[in-house]
């Protein structure tokens, strides 16, 4: 199980029992549901799934960490992050989400900025890379990786798939040190909130 992790204002601990009825709610939102690769539609049994046997089995395996986040201990579910051990050694795939209400308020850059020195730290994960994708048009999750100072891979267009289709998408990177805004991103991404 992912180990907890506090910082100023956040919790971020294992998705729980109690937390499936507000995953549920959370995981209707069209944002969510356009942007992130989750069941659509979500219901009730992936809920269950997620909290019950998604989590804990990646876990056992080693082949990722899962926060809830929370504004503190026991509180409701605000989203979730999920850091996924790539196939080259050292290196983490970055999933994230948060629940419309959450949103604009600084919180998922608080979160991701905790797991993320978690995550490169030697008495943590001692990663030395972790990788950003987004589909084309995810505005909000580029602009937050951009802020989060991940490095834009520019190139030939990237294609990833998302529920079972090819669609282009972005690749970003983030190292160990230098977390400032880097130049090199898309034109459109509006500006950072």
């Amino acid at each position: 199980m992912a180990i907890a992790l506090t910082s100023e204002r956040l919790v971020l601990d294992a998705p729980r029992e109690s937390d499936i009825p507000t995953l549920l709610e959370l995981c209707q939102d069209a944002a969510i549901q356009r942007w992130v690769p989750i069941p659509s539609p979500y219901t009730q049994a992936d809920a269950e799934f997620f909290v019950r046997s998604y989590v804990p089995h990646g876990e056992a395996r080693g082949t990722f960490a899962t926060w809830a986040i929370r504004t503190s201990e026991g509180a409701p579910l605000l989203g979730a992050i999920e850091l996924r051990v790539d196939s080259a050694p050292g290196s983490a795939s970055l999933g994230c989400w948060l629940g419309a209400v959450s949103r604009r308020r600084g919180t998922m850059t608080a979160a991701l900025n905790t797991v993320i020195d978690h995550a490169f730290s030697a008495d943590g994960l001692g990663l030395n890379q972790i990788r950003w994708e987004g589909l084309n048009g995810n505005a909000a999750s580029a602009r937050l990786a951009r802020r989060l100072g991940f490095e834009f891979e520019a190139g030939p267009e990237r294609m990833l798939t998302f529920r079972n289709e090819t669609r282009p998408g972005w690749l970003a990177i983030l190292r160990p040190g230098d977390r400032r805004v880097k130049p090199g991103w898309p034109e459109d991404l509006g500006a950072d909130r």
